[in-house]
C-alpha cells in the first residue's frame, strides 16, 4: 500500500466515522475527494468488489449520518413541487434507459450485467446525491458558503492536478503537440478525458469569480481571483476547442447578464492565453481558411468540428427511425451504428457527440421533453438568483450554479451526456445550494408579503433569509 493510498484511506475512515456526528461536514469531504476520484493511484474496488470503494464507503456513511440527524432535528422535505416533479421526470426518464439496456443490451455491447447496473443506474443516481444532500443540509449562512466553497476547491484542485502533470515542458506552441500530450496526460494521470475536463473547468473558472463576492477579506477575494485565473490556465492545457468556445459563451452570458464591468475580462484573457500558450490559438483555427502569400487554403469543416458533422447525420437518421421512445441507454453502441460508423472512418465510436442528440437517440423525443424542464429549472432558477442584487449570497449560490449548467448546456452540442456522471458532480452540488437558497428567498418573500399585509405601520425591515443566519 502506498502512501499516498495509506492518507485517503485514513481520510475516508476518519470522516466516515464523523460523519454519524455532523454529516454536512463529512460531505464537504467527499465533494473534494471527487477531484482524486479518478485519480490511477484512487482504489477502484475493495476486496475486488466492483462498485465498493473509498468514496463509496464515505457517502453510504453520509447518507446514514443525515438520514439520522434528520430525524433527530425532525427536518421536513420543502422542496417545491413543480422542482420534485421535474427531478422526478428526469429519474424516471434515467431509469427506462437502463431498463432498456438491461434487457436487451445485444451482441455490440459486451459488458456484463453487473457493469450495466453499477454504471447505468446506480452511479448515476450516486452523482444525484450531493445535490439533495445539500438543499436538505444549507440551512445556514455559514453552511451556503461553505457548500460553494468545496465546490471551488474541488475544481481547483482539478485544475493544479492537470497543471502540474501537463507541467510548461509541453510544446505550447503546436495546436497538435498540445492536444495530443493532453490526451495521453490528462487521461493517464487525472483520470478524467481531457474534453471532460475543459467542460469542467470552463464554467468553473466563472464560478470562482461568482464566489468572490461572498468574500469581505481582500487578501482572500484576490487570492480567489488568482484561483480562477489558475483553473483558466489549466483549460487552456486540455487542447479541448468546445472547451475554450464554451469558456467564452459562459462569460458573455453571466457578463451581458450582469456583470458588464468584468466583459473586458474575456479578450484580456484570450490575449494572455495566446500569447503564453500559442497552440491554443493553432488549435482553435484549425480548420479554418488560411492564406499565405498567393495560397489560400479551403475551410475544413471536417477538422474544425473534429468529424463531428460526418457523424450527426447518421445519428439524425437512426432517431428518425424510433423518433419517440429512441433505443434505450447507449444505443449508438447497441443498435450497432457505432461499429458501423467505427468501419467506414476507422475510428470508434461509441456516442454521437453531441449530448441533445444523445438524449434523443436514447430516449427519443417523449424522453427528451422529460429531461429538458429538470435542466430550464434549474437554469430559471440559477439566474434569478443571479440576477438579485439584494444580499451577495444570492449573487453567489446563483452564479456559481449558472456558470456550471450553461457550461454543460453549450458543451453539450460537442459532447457531453445529460445523465449524470461523475464529470457533472460539480454542478449538480451547485445546483443543490442554489435551489435551497431560491426556496429559503421565496420564503422570506412570502412571510414579508403576509407582514405588509396584517400591517400599514412601517415595521423595520427584516433582513433578506431570515432562516440563513
Amino acid at each position: 500500500m502506498s502512501i499516498r493510498v495509506a492518507i485517503c484511506l485514513l481520510f475516508v475512515l476518519g470522516f466516515s466515522i464523523y460523519a454519524w456526528r455532523n454529516w454536512f461536514v463529512s460531505l464537504c469531504a467527499a465533494i473534494v475527494l471527487m477531484a482524486f476520484l479518478q485519480h490511477r493511484d484512487m482504489p477502484r474496488s475493495i476486496l475486488g468488489i466492483q462498485g465498493f470503494n473509498l468514496w463509496n464507503v464515505l457517502l453510504v456513511n453520509v447518507v446514514g449520518g443525515w438520514l439520522n440527524q434528520r430525524r433527530l432535528e425532525n427536518l421536513h422535505w420543502d422542496m417545491p413541487k413543480a422542482i420534485k416533479r421535474a427531478f422526478f421526470l428526469y429519474c424516471a426518464v434515467l431509469v427506462w434507459a437502463f431498463l432498456r439496456l438491461l434487457i436487451d443490451p445485444t451482441e455490440f455491447y459486451s459488458g456484463t450485467t453487473t457493469q450495466i447496473i453499477v454504471d447505468y443506474l446506480v452511479n448515476p443516481l450516486k452523482f444525484l446525491l450531493p445535490c439533495f444532500l445539500l438543499y436538505d443540509g444549507c440551512r445556514t449562512r455559514e453552511r451556503v458558503t461553505a457548500g460553494l466553497a468545496v465546490i471551488v476547491v474541488l475544481y481547483f484542485l482539478l485544475a493544479l492536478q492537470i497543471v502540474r502533470h501537463m507541467g510548461l515542458h509541453v510544446d505550447l506552441s503546436s495546436g497538435d503537440s498540445l492536444t495530443n500530450y493532453a490526451a495521453k496526460i490528462i487521461n493517464r494521470s487525472v483520470g478524467y478525458h481531457r474534453v471532460d475536463m475543459s467542460m469542467m473547468l470552463a464554467g468553473a473558472s466563472w464560478a470562482t469569480l461568482a464566489f468572490t463576492v461572498l468574500v469581505e477579506n481582500k487578501v482572500i477575494r484576490r487570492a480567489l481571483w488568482g484561483v480562477a485565473g489558475v483553473i483558466t490556465f489549466a483549460q487552456a492545457l486540455t487542447g479541448g476547442r468546445a472547451g475554450y468556445v464554451t469558456w467564452v459563451l459562459v462569460g458573455i452570458t453571466l457578463c451581458v447578464a450582469k456583470w458588464r464591468r468584468w466583459l473586458f475580462l474575456i479578450p484580456v484573457a484570450l490575449i494572455v492565453v495566446v500569447l503564453l500558450m500559442p497552440g491554443v490559438a493553432t488549435r482553435m483555427t484549425m480548420g479554418f481558411a488560411k492564406t499565405s502569400g498567393s495560397i489560400v487554403s479551403q475551410t475544413d469543416e471536417d477538422a474544425i468540428t473534429s468529424g463531428r458533422t460526418t457523424v450527426w447525420p447518421y445519428v439524425v437518421e437512426k432517431i428518425k427511425a424510433a423518433p419517440w421512445i429512441g433505443y434505450g441507454r447507449l444505443a449508438t453502441v447497441r443498435t450497432g451504428l457505432g461499429d458501423w460508423l467505427g468501419r467506414i472512418f476507422n475510428e470508434p465510436v461509441d456516442h454521437p457527440h453531441n449530448a441533445y442528440l444523445e438524449l434523443l437517440i436514447d430516449t427519443g423525443i417523449i424522453g427528451f421533453c422529460c429531461v429538458v424542464p429538470i435542466f430550464w429549472i434549474m437554469l430559471r432558477r440559477s439566474m434569478s438568483l443571479f440576477l438579485d442584487r439584494s444580499d451577495p449570497i444570492f449573487e453567489a449560490a446563483g452564479g456559481c450554479a449558472s456558470a456550471l449548467i450553461l457550461a454543460l448546456l453549450f458543451a453539450g452540442f460537442a459532447a457531453q451526456t445529460f445523465f449524470p456522471r461523475e464529470g457533472e458532480a460539480g454542478m449538480w452540488a451547485a445546483v443543490g445550494v442554489a435551489l435551497r437558497v431560491w426556496v429559503e428567498r421565496e420564503h422570506q418573500r412570502l412571510s414579508l408579503s403576509s407582514e405588509a399585509g396584517l400591517s400599514h405601520l412601517g415595521a423595520e425591515e427584516e433582513k433578506p433569509f431570515p432562516q440563513l443566519v
